[in-house]
């Protein structure tokens, strides 16, 4: 998959990042967070991981695409919050610029070739597997998706 294009104002490789390798060993992360506008007209957070395709130890796969989402949610806020000081210059300007404490967050997993009639099965074990990080930070319910690579390419997330 072939991320983007995006507006480097609005685009964090989060792991890529100086400040996540700072993080140490064993710290799991997602691809990139991307500021995008809603259908209402708010600017979200968008916190995106992507796979190849579904491994075949279920749990095991979505208990790792959490810890990732989880630490990306983490390290995006703490980073937005000046904790990690050295992250200002790695920042996109839009997450700079975002109200962290009530702009929406979307936790995004795109699945290469995953079959249509899969996703909704595959959304509904990765709300269950969040649902205590989206609980606690005060998410919409709405607020994780599954998608293939389709559905990310007709919005724009890959090209």
């Amino acid at each position: 998959m072939r991320f983007g294009p995006y507006d480097e104002d609005k685009f964090f490789p989060i792991e890529r990042s100086s400040v996540y390798r700072k993080s140490g060993e064993g710290v799991k992360i997602a691809e990139f967070v991307l500021v995008r506008t809603s259908s209402k007209g708010a600017e979200e957070a968008w916190v995106v991981e992507a796979k190849s395709s579904i491994p075949r130890d279920f749990t095991m796969f979505m208990g790792e695409i959490r810890q990732k989402l989880t630490n990306a949610v983490q390290l995006t806020i703490a980073s937005c919050l000046g904790r990690h000081g050295d992250a200002a210059a790695e920042l996109a300007v839009a997450l700079k610029e975002l109200d962290i404490g009530s702009c929406g967050f979307k936790l995004v997993l795109i699945i290469l070739g995953a079959p249509k009639e899969k996703l909704p099965g595959l959304n509904d074990a990765l709300k269950k597997e969040m649902k205590s990080l989206v609980k606690t930070l005060g998410f919409e319910p709405t607020s994780v998706s599954v998608i293939n690579d389709i559905k990310a390419r007709d919005i724009g997330l890959i090209v």
